[in-house]
């Protein structure tokens, strides 16, 4: 990846992990719920479950699926059963009357997080594509500037992703905590979010 190619990659990884997905709106329905600090290790898995999933195919793993409809097809149908049964979870874990933080509650742990991005098939996409269009993919794979692109692609995903999953998470807790001072229904907040979850998960996978 060249010097002047670089911009270009960053506005496009900023814009692909900013933007509202199956992972960000996960984040927001664990925040809404849970609150921030509960949340964070699900927001740590979620930022290494991506990590391990961009070096994972920047170091073999795209070869294998970049013209593989079958298999592309069956992490679309697992990624969207994963998600939706996450975010089923977390809608119908009750919650009662307590303060939260004085709950026994368990939110979604390190490994429900470390799952998310390999099963999400818009991970998958912005990671193809990162890969096919803004580096030398099918060049030169085995020499030593390939493994620095990977290393190049896979640490801004990180850093963006680190500075965007904790925002999105912490959005939710801002919705938590103003719930708290209304009487609006903190169950009915989280249960449009977690419409709005399943909702995108579907129309990012089976129609667009």
């Amino acid at each position: 990846m060249s010097f002047p190619i670089y911009p270009a990659f960053f506005i496009f990884a900023t814009i692909m992990v900013i933007t509202p997905g199956p992972a960000n709106l996960v984040l927001m329905l664990s925040g809404a719920k849970f609150g921030f600090y509960k949340s964070i290790p699900f927001v740590i898995g979620v930022t290494f479950g991506k990590l391990f999933l961009t070096l994972g195919l920047g170091l073999g793993l795209l070869t294998l699926v970049y013209s593989n409809i079958l298999l592309l097809n069956t992490i679309k149908i697992l990624g969207t059963v994963y998600i939706c049964w996450l975010s089923w979870k977390i809608l119908f874990l009750k919650i009662d009357k307590t303060p939260l933080k004085d709950q026994n509650l368990l939110p979604p742990s390190f490994i429900n997080g470390l799952l998310v991005h390999p099963v999400n098939p818009k991970a998958w996409a912005m990671i193809i594509a990162a890969y096919t269009q803004f580096t030398s993919f099918g060049e030169s794979n085995l020499e030593i500037s390939w493994f620095i692109e990977v290393a190049i692609v896979a640490s801004t995903f990180f850093t963006i992703q680190v500075i965007s999953h904790s925002l999105w998470c912490w959005g939710g807790d801002i919705i938590l905590n103003f719930l708290a001072k209304t009487n609006i229904s903190r169950q009915i907040v989280v249960m449009v979010l977690s419409i709005l979850t399943v909702g995108t998960v579907i129309y990012s996978n089976f129609i667009i």
